[in-house]
């Protein structure tokens, strides 16, 4: 009886290899995309071609709430929305039923974009998110992360700070990762109201630092947020209340332009800045820029 049993199960098990074998595994469209895009795939290089040697970035900042606020730092959480493009994880819709998947960050090259003002060590990213993967080699990255800044303070109404952030590659030149402004404002359609600060508006530039010692340029992307101390008894005008540092280039610019962009040279040995061309850009409600270093 005993051997019989054994027959059985020996049959048994020998039709599911055979089915196997006859049928396959079942055909998984991501996973032939990924063995397809992955193969001989070098994270460590570039997504730079001949064709097109600079490698494009488009940055933004979503602010989704306010952590903490003394008047003087700002603690706020928000997402960085990132695209660039990654001709290497393109893939053919002809083969592929598929338009896009999502892959760990980890597993790809991605650009090293800081926040260069920040008072603390680094920024803290609440967890590190899937990057989106377009058929045609677009790529968009969307890291929560909690960042810390500076503010100043305006000159006339103590109510009124104003914070910036500076955001930029940390290791590569513009003619090697040239970043760009996805919008002129900081975005708040996820923004959630603060008991004691409100939000006012918010304004973006692009710049480009110019070291003395180096001839390539350092593209960076500024963004102001105006934050007010919640007084029902106090009015206020937002330009007039600027502190000197920003009022004096708005006082300066070119009405004309719609140009978000400014060049600046910094002498390394005696850290001097000096502005060589400032041309602000269309904002929420102010124009605000800075020229401050790396």
């Amino acid at each position: 009886m005993a051997a019989k049993s054994m027959d059985f199960l020996t049959k048994f098990m020998f039709g599911i290899y055979l089915f196997l074998v006859v049928h396959g595994r079942p055909d998984i469209i991501e996973e032939e995309i990924l063995d397809e895009i992955l193969y001989n795939y070098n994270k460590l290089a570039r997504p730079a071609t001949i064709e097109h040697p600079t490698v494009e970035v488009t940055h933004g900042v979503n602010l989704i709430k306010i952590e903490e606020c003394d008047g003087k730092t700002l603690k706020a959480m928000t997402w960085l929305p990132i695209a660039w493009t990654d001709l290497r994880l393109a893939w053919s819709l002809d083969f592929y039923d598929l338009d896009a998947l999502t892959l760990p960050s980890d597993l790809l090259w991605t650009p090293d974009i800081v926040l260069y003002n920040s008072p603390s060590s680094h920024a803290g990213n609440a967890y590190n998110p899937r990057v989106y993967i377009f058929n045609s080699g677009s790529l968009s990255w969307y890291p929560p992360t909690t960042i810390t800044t500076n503010c100043e303070g305006s000159e006339i109404d103590n109510t009124v700070i104003f914070c910036l952030m500076r955001f930029g590659s940390w290791s590569y030149h513009g003619k090697a990762l040239d970043i760009q402004l996805s919008s002129d404002f900081v975005d708040i359609e996820d923004y959630i109201e603060h008991p004691e600060w409100e939000y006012v508006n918010s304004t973006a530039y692009k710049a480009v630092q110019l070291y003395a010692c180096c001839p390539e340029p350092y593209p960076y992307v500024m963004y102001n947020i105006t934050l007010r101390r919640r007084d029902n008894s106090q009015s206020y005008n937002v330009e007039n209340n600027l502190p000197h540092s920003i009022n004096g280039v708005i006082e300066n610019r070119d009405p004309n332009s719609n140009v978000n962009s400014d060049t600046s040279v910094l002498d390394k040995d005696s850290r001097i800045y000096q502005t060589n061309n400032t041309i602000s850009g269309k904002g929420s409600d102010t124009d605000n820029t800075d020229s401050g270093g790396k």
